[in-house]
């Protein structure tokens, strides 16, 4: 145990002494930070788009009724008038309303956006009202033409047998939302730690430094002292996320940029479960993908080679993140099967399960797949780690591999 958590702190302190490692943790914060920035102060700056508008009195009166932080309408005299503003660049756009059926807008090339949409729509209010009392229809009798139909929505899923039950239903919005960042974050890790370990033993491999450490500690305390101390790195980090995060959600009513982003999010439809049936997929998918890297990091012969022991790590992590993004919209065979596949369920389940596709139980059982699956896996990868470590094998790490399950299964 001893040698085991002398390896472990090894690798820890290794990192963290390191610039990399605090560059791959703080960047994501430091992104999020700056595209905040950014955000705010082009939101804080930025003004809204002016247009003169040329029109009767009643038409521009109810379009200075539709102003807002995006779009202000002001009235002018005359079309000239119009022109002059927007030859002086104090106008982004003129209107030019003959009837509240037949209108022009010119917009100046280098003027602010103008949302045409909103513009038209405006207009289409105010035509439907003209021609409504042109017809001599009453104010009730406006209102029941323009009542929008009330729709509701109800999601359902289906048992075995054939019973249909309601469930939770999710916004498109929040199924793209929880898809992406799911996949997103579980591919950022895995690729950052499969790299760090299998860059790890690909150098000590490289500068025979394993030789002279595989004569005080055994391959297989080796390669769990390393496994202990990149898992090591993933809580450390995740713990500075969790503090980060619990201190924007305390400070969130102080901070603009904090509570207009809290509040665009529907916590309600999130739930607890997925949560924790994220976090423990989480978990689970990064030691797995870490255990794979160092099992592959075994097979090079040295640190150039480091690429080739990632590829495997790295397309297997690639066919589950563009699956966990196609999940929002298609539930087929194909994305059910790989949602308990070792190594492409982490990151199609939560998915899947977030999206409402799967109850709890399924995803329970993906769950105790992967873990004995990953039991299984890591015993497997030791043992090829153990007959590869001293081996300076140049033909590939696929031909290593070969090579390791012959000597393998001559034991």
């Amino acid at each position: 145990m001893r040698k085991l958590n002398l390896i472990a702190g090894q690798v820890l302190r290794k990192n963290l002494h390191g610039f990399s490692w605090w560059f791959m943790a703080l960047m994501p914060l430091l992104a999020a930070v700056l595209i905040g920035g950014i955000t705010w102060y082009m939101s804080s700056t930025s003004q809204p788009a002016r247009v003169v508008v040329v029109a009767p009195t009643p038409i521009t009166s109810a379009l200075q009724k539709q102003n807002d932080d995006n779009q202000r309408y002001v009235p002018v005299r005359s079309e000239a008038a119009g022109r002059r503003e927007l030859s002086n660049k104090d106008a982004d756009g003129m209107l030019v309303v003959k009837t509240t059926a037949q209108a022009k807008l010119y917009r100046r090339d280098d003027g602010q956006s103008i949302s045409t949409s909103q513009l038209t729509q405006a207009l289409a209010s105010l035509n439907t009202l003209t021609v409504a009392q042109s017809l001599g229809l009453s104010q009730q009798q406006l209102g029941r033409l323009l009542a929008t139909p009330k729709v509701t929505t109800r999601s359902v899923t289906f048992t075995d047998s054939g019973k249909m039950q309601a469930t939770t239903g999710k916004s498109d919005g929040m199924k793209q939302i929880l898809s992406t960042v799911v996949g997103f974050l579980m591919y950022m890790f895995l690729m950052s730690y499969g790299s760090i370990i299998a860059s790890e033993i690909a150098t000590e491999k490289g500068s025979r430094i394993e030789e002279s450490i595989l004569v005080a500690i055994r391959p297989q305390t080796q390669f769990y002292g390393k496994i202990l101390g990149v898992s090591a790195l993933l809580g450390l980090q995740i713990l500075i996320y969790a503090v980060m995060a619990a201190g924007a959600w305390f400070l969130r009513d102080s901070i603009p940029a904090v509570k207009e982003l809290l509040n665009g999010f529907d916590w309600a439809q999130i739930g607890w479960s997925f949560v924790l049936v994220s976090i423990v997929f989480f978990l689970i998918g990064i030691v797995s993908y870490t255990v794979l890297a160092a099992m592959c990091g075994s097979l090079v012969a040295n640190q150039e080679q480091a690429g080739q022991a990632l590829q495997p790590v790295l397309l297997l992590a690639m066919v589950g993140y563009f699956a966990s993004l196609s999940t929002a919209g298609a539930n087929g065979p194909v994305i059910s099967t790989m949602s308990y596949i070792p190594f492409l369920s982490p990151l199609v389940m939560p998915a899947r399960y977030g999206v409402g596709q799967v109850t709890l139980g399924p995803a329970l059982l993906s769950i105790a797949i992967s873990v004995l699956f990953l039991g299984a896996f890591t015993i497997f990868a030791e043992r090829v780690y153990a007959s590869n470590v001293l081996t300076y094998s140049e033909g590939g790490i696929f031909k290593a591999l070969r090579k390791s399950l012959t000597l393998l299964r001559a034991k």
